[in-house]
């Protein structure tokens, strides 16, 4: 495998959501259930999500919410050895979780943003998504003509981050003529976890 260099940017992992709907079905915190379905020792969703995302960009800041405590406790065990930052925030949703994450970065000439319930993004395209990251870059994969994510934001759209509020996030800027989608052989873009049947075998 070749060495990889950190490109000139910032990941963004957004993990402030509450994950309600798992939470009715299982009665807990989907970031910290196991990422594999049938093997309760896999590494937690979060966790797996970071290690992931680790050394793409400069920096790579966690966005968390303050009221998340288990959360916070697994990030600060972990971040430091993975070299990534934690922005604990009071959080209205994704739109606000964003808005605060860029403003707090706002130094970073673009944004790789990616969920932190995406475990099964395969590093090669977490990698190619990192490589696009420019000041006037709006980028996504796609697989078999399906939009995913990561998502890559330049800085030339901070103003529009920066006035994002509640759950509303950057899908509008998605709607831009200006928008590169990026094929990947990677169904992994496409799944979240948002309850306990999504998680893979």
């Amino acid at each position: 495998m070749n060495a990889w260099t950190p490109v000139a940017g910032c990941t963004l992992i957004l993990a402030a959501g509450q994950g309600q709907r798992y939470r009715q079905h299982r009665g807990e915190d989907k970031l910290l259930a196991p990422s594999r379905a049938n093997d309760p020792s896999a590494t937690p969703i979060l966790l797996a999500t970071l290690q992931a995302c680790t050394g793409l960009t400069e920096r790579c800041v966690l966005v968390l919410s303050d009221a998340q405590p288990e959360r916070i406790a697994l990030a600060q065990q972990h971040a430091p050895a993975l070299g990534i930052e934690l922005l604990c925030i009071s959080s209205r949703g994704l739109g606000h979780s964003l808005a605060q994450a860029a403003e707090a970065t706002e130094s970073a000439p673009g944004w790789l943003v990616a969920l932190a319930d995406m475990p099964y993004i395969q590093s090669s395209t977490w990698q190619r998504m990192a490589q696009t990251i420019q000041p006037d870059a709006l980028a996504l994969p796609t697989f078999r003509g399906q939009r995913g994510h990561p998502r890559v934001i330049g800085s030339q759209y901070a103003r529009q981050l920066r006035e994002l509020d509640s759950d509303h996030g950057a899908q509008h800027l998605f709607k831009l003529p200006a928008v590169k989608e990026i094929e990947v052989d990677d169904r992994g873009i496409l799944l979240d976890v948002d309850v306990p049947a999504d998680r893979l075998q």
